[in-house]
């Protein structure tokens, strides 16, 4: 019973000012908690919306390809398969421009079969699996997606299936440049594709959304096929991966510089308009951390205040035990007592008090970029953070006292009560 008496024995009416502490620790825990869980789904939004607009993408592709717009509409024709996009970007050229960034290579064609009676047009789209999966979505229905090691298989979306015919384990012919057909084996039928930058609509083809103005199906074929198709290595576009969004400009220039003397090459990016997307949505990012930091100041010099007081009065008691035999130790256990017990009553409280009625949802403004509300996230850093402040407030309340009567001498220590 003796060391609870020595913990909360010598407050007297100083215990007023540990419930002030205890309160006002509260209210800064609330805040803090309220702020910090904002952000932290805010960042969680704008995380989702990065991934989404992939800013750290860069598109590189060669001028669309202008045989597309005349391609003919009747007749008994051979067959031809065209590229979307005029073949420019030689894979060495690519490759040197961006040292250190992922480059992911395809060869965008369309197989365009013209008869008496009908016109047929299916995209075909080269690709490397494993590198595409990073970028793009694929839906596999029936069957197994592109392997690393397949040749002159073929994986497609079901309406292009239908229009050709086709299910898993058959085949069906393509035109190569050197006037054979080629055989494709399909593998795998998709339900749903997203084709990360596919090329726009410029003539009619099967579609798994048919309003959409941008190529939705197609049938995917290993780049090495795609290679025997086309004849050449030659890209028609391409997708660099930046290590980081903040990398894109410096990858930007040195691809221009390495394409500077082929007119028809182009860049596409979009870092540039996420970044004027969401800096308004930053700046309020800025200012929910700008209020919890000056908040957690201001409350924290109140509490500091408030127990420096309380613990000025007991110095003389402190004084008491150690000439008696108390150790260090002992001393600061019964210094810092007092101060966790306002801590962790504070800190638990205005914890509550914040998961209680912080808004489930809360809009952050943003005038170009549609982040949707965001919903506050009470997880281990918020708590982290809210421990942390409150610890440094009643730290910075005790410091004091706790070095003069451990560190300084007894006989100093009592001089200053006048003893």
């Amino acid at each position: 019973m003796i060391v609870p008496r020595l913990v909360l024995a010598g407050f007297g009416r100083r215990a007023i000012e540990l419930i002030l502490a205890a309160l006002v620790i509260a209210a800064l825990s609330a805040v803090i908690a309220s702020a910090s869980a904002v952000i932290e789904g805010a960042r969680a939004s704008l995380y989702q919306f990065e991934r989404k607009e992939r800013p750290d993408i860069v598109r590189v592709i060669g001028r669309f390809n202008r045989a597309l717009f005349e391609l003919p509409r009747r007749g008994n024709l051979p067959p031809a398969t065209l590229p979307v996009y005029e073949p420019r970007i030689e894979p060495e050229e690519l490759m040197a421009a961006a040292v250190n960034a992922t480059v992911i290579k395809r060869q965008s064609l369309l197989r365009n079969v013209v008869t008496e009676n009908s016109v047929s047009n299916i995209y075909i789209f080269g690709i490397d699996p494993a590198l595409e999966e990073q970028v793009s979505v694929f839906h596999v229905a029936a069957g197994r997606f592109l392997a690393a090691n397949d040749q002159n298989v073929a994986v497609l979306d079901q309406a292009s299936a239908r229009s050709l015919g086709v299910g898993i384990g058959d085949s069906f012919p393509v035109r190569t440049a050197a006037d054979t057909d080629l055989q494709l084996t399909v593998v795998g039928l998709l339900d749903s594709l997203r084709l990360h930058a596919p090329p726009l609509v410029t003539v009619s083809a099967p579609a798994l959304h048919p309003s959409a103005a941008v190529v939705t199906s197609g049938v995917f074929v290993p780049l090495r096929t795609s290679e025997e198709i086309f004849a050449r290595p030659t890209l028609t576009d391409a997708l660099i991966i930046a290590k980081s969004p903040n990398e894109v400009p410096a990858l930007i220039e040195h691809i221009r510089q390495q394409f500077r003397l082929n007119t028809g090459v182009f860049i596409e990016e979009s870092y540039t308009r996420f970044l004027r997307d969401v800096r308004d949505f930053q700046l309020t990012l800025t200012l929910f951390r700008t209020v919890a930091l000056l908040s957690g100041i201001l409350a924290s010099a109140v509490v500091a205040a408030l127990l420096h007081d309380v613990y000025e009065d007991r110095r003389y008691q402190y004084a008491v035990l150690a000439a008696v035999g108390f150790g260090p130790f002992h001393l600061l256990t019964l210094i810092l007592c007092p101060a966790l017990v306002v801590a962790i009553a504070g800190t638990v409280g205005g914890t509550l008090l914040a998961a209680g009625f912080s808004p489930r949802q809360f809009e952050m403004p943003s005038l170009l970029a549609d982040l949707g509300a965001v919903t506050p996230r009470f997880n281990g850093s918020v708590i982290t953070v809210v421990i942390i402040a409150a610890l440094a407030a009643v730290l910075a309340g005790i410091v004091r006292t706790a070095w003069t009567v451990v560190g300084s001498p007894l006989a100093h220590t009592l001089r200053k009560k006048e003893l």
